[in-house]
């Protein structure tokens, strides 16, 4: 039996890896649509979003429940924990609904190893973003990363 659920596993991972090339054209933080996921890192990626700014941490997520997720973190110059595959993950995020594709998470916070990192404030600014609206106009490098 654990040998059809890892094989099952495998598959589902390999087949979302292949749709994890599918980043939403056009997306952004929703407030409304806040969720929260635990569940198992199954892959890390760096891709160039936003006209390629900044390489972003995408995360690969297979939740408790065993449904994949595509993850965007923060750009990856503004993350300074260690993050590895298959280590356990809380993420709170806005869940964008793609048609026909995997759930897609922009995450506001994430714990992982105990430690809970804020990378949104709560209308979903980026506090790595030097224009962001709650103040946080300042905060620069993983020195500064949100931390609470």
């Amino acid at each position: 039996m654990n040998m059809k659920k890892t094989l099952f596993s495998v598959l589902a991972a390999l087949g979302f890896m292949a749709q994890a090339a599918q980043t939403p054209d056009f997306h952004y933080f929703d407030h409304r649509n806040l969720i929260v996921i635990q569940g198992q890192i199954m892959n890390i990626e760096s891709e160039e979003l936003y006209g390629k700014k900044a390489a972003f941490l995408m995360l690969s997520i297979q939740s408790e429940d065993q449904r994949l997720f595509r993850v965007e973190v923060c750009p990856q110059w503004f993350l300074a924990a260690d993050i590895a595959v298959g280590m356990k993950i809380r993420v709170r995020g806005s869940l964008l609904e793609i048609p026909a594709g995997t759930p897609y998470l922009i995450a506001q916070e994430i714990s992982i190893q105990g430690e809970r990192i804020t990378l949104r404030d709560s209308k979903g600014f980026p506090l790595w973003n030097r224009n962001a609206g709650s103040g946080h106009g300042k905060r620069r490098g993983p020195g500064s990363r949100g931390r609470t």
